[in-house]
């Protein structure tokens, strides 16, 4: 039988400061709370029978609107399934935003180059943005164009923590029966497709202004996705990392 999960939020302008979420699984309820983009604090309290945990659950989401959190999400999870399609959409909503908030925090510089980065155990998911005048001052030169950890800008990371709950479900003590690695390779694929997605969208420009722009998805601590580079990034940027590549070669 698939669990009743919900999330709420407080937002700063619009971008999630602390979440709440409550998830009823059998006579047990599960709840977690504390800063957006952190794993916050769990209770989990088991009850008489499942109507009683029912009813604790529906208390638990009007406490959290009472207490001036907003629903943002409301699902039924089945523990067997994980919806990939919900965490591309998620993902291409928050990169999207991401991308804005760095350009608009950082008006005189030209942003040319936006990752999104993720770990080995597919946990969390990030963005990282860079423009060609930080490159310009780095010392590590054309080498910091192709390690988005060395980037300057990390504007929007809390855009990505509703994706980043829809994560842990995976990771914390919940019910979950999904393979692993179907899991790890699903994640970094919906990462993958809604960065082509915004591509698509001409959020990172188009035609000359396309070719001057470095698109990533990266795992941290990992091997690269192979076909990431290809999918996401037009012959000229493909040439200029291969440019890169051989020049460690001589």
């Amino acid at each position: 039988m698939p669990d009743n999960y919900s999330l709420f939020y407080t937002f700063d302008h619009d971008q999630p400061a602390r979440f709440q979420e409550v998830r009823v699984f059998g006579a047990t309820v599960w709840t977690a709370a504390g800063a957006a983009m952190t794993w916050g604090e769990e209770t989990r309290t088991q009850y008489a029978s499942v109507a009683e945990a029912q009813a604790a659950y529906l208390a638990h989401c009007d406490a959290a609107v009472a207490g001036g959190h907003i629903l943002a999400r409301a699902m039924l999870i089945d523990p067997a399934v994980f919806d990939f399609a919900l965490l591309h959409t998620l993902v291409a909503d928050a990169a999207r935003r991401a991308v804005a908030a760095v350009r608009r925090a950082h008006p005189d510089q030209h942003i040319d180059a936006f990752a999104l980065v993720s770990d080995d155990s597919a946990m969390t998911i990030g963005p990282a943005a860079n423009s060609r005048e930080a490159l310009a001052a780095s010392e590590y030169g054309e080498e910091m164009l192709w390690n988005p950890a060395e980037w300057a800008f990390e504007d929007g990371v809390a855009y990505f923590d509703s994706a980043y709950r829809l994560l842990l479900q995976a990771h914390r003590d919940l019910p979950f029966g999904v393979d692993f690695s179907t899991f790890r390779s699903g994640v970094f694929e919906a990462c993958i497709a809604a960065l082509a997605q915004l591509d698509g969208e001409g959020c990172f420009g188009v035609g000359v202004q396309r070719d001057d722009f470095v698109l990533l998805f990266e795992v941290s601590d990992s091997d690269a996705v192979e076909g990431a580079m290809a999918r996401l990034n037009p012959p000229a940027v493909l040439a200029r990392f291969e440019a890169w590549m051989a020049s460690w070669e001589e």
